[in-house]
């Protein structure tokens, strides 16, 4: 017979405490960076919509409180844009354990990921190229079926690749023929030389 019995909420065990790791301290700048270049871009074209609509567009573009609403919103939009990292970066942070990697992200709506080794396929290091100028790079895990993807941007390079090396050893098939590899018997080379 199926039974299905309630579990009391307090004899689960405790959530053990992680240790987080903060992301590189030079990503803070190339977000800043990158908001900055992003934002001027955005506003020269408005400016360059602007002047068109002035000279060829309808008769309520040409007024003086349509483009200063504009400006003003576009104005609030690239403020917001360029000061949200000092509350969003400090707040991320990773940690890697024995079994799973984690990730932690988000200002008003917080989120951390869990991605266990057994699920992972593979992972891999990218690099735009203000991170290549900042010498950082985002580490994307890659897990079965694709729904638990999990991408840490913000580390140092040396750091990205030492992570992917370790998640990369972690995977099923990875460790035991690295195992098997270290327990066999190396081949002898044949008498005379490699070229023999």
């Amino acid at each position: 017979m199926f039974v299905n019995p309630e579990v009391a909420i307090d004899s689960l065990p405790a959530a053990e405490r992680v240790a987080w790791r903060p992301l590189d301290s030079r990503y803070l700048s190339r977000v800043l960076v990158g908001r900055v270049i992003t934002w001027l871009i955005v506003l020269c074209a408005a400016g360059v919509v602007q002047g068109l609509l002035t000279h060829f567009g309808p008769p309520w573009a040409t007024q003086p409180l349509a483009f200063a609403l504009l400006s003003a919103l576009l104005c609030l939009a690239a403020l917001r844009g360029v000061l949200w990292p000092f509350l969003s970066v400090p707040r991320c942070g990773y940690a890697v354990r024995d079994k799973d990697i984690l990730y932690k992200s988000g200002v008003l709506w917080r989120t951390n990921q869990v991605v266990p080794f057994n699920r992972v396929q593979h992972a891999i290091n990218g690099h735009t190229p203000l991170d290549r100028y900042f010498h950082l790079a985002t580490l994307t895990v890659y897990t079965a079926g694709g729904a638990g993807d999990l991408s840490i941007p913000g580390l140092g390079e040396e750091v990205a690749e030492r992570l992917r090396v370790y998640i990369v050893g972690k995977l099923p098939g990875v460790a035991e023929a690295e195992a098997s590899a270290n327990t066999s018997p190396r081949p002898e080379p044949p008498a005379g030389g490699p070229l023999a």
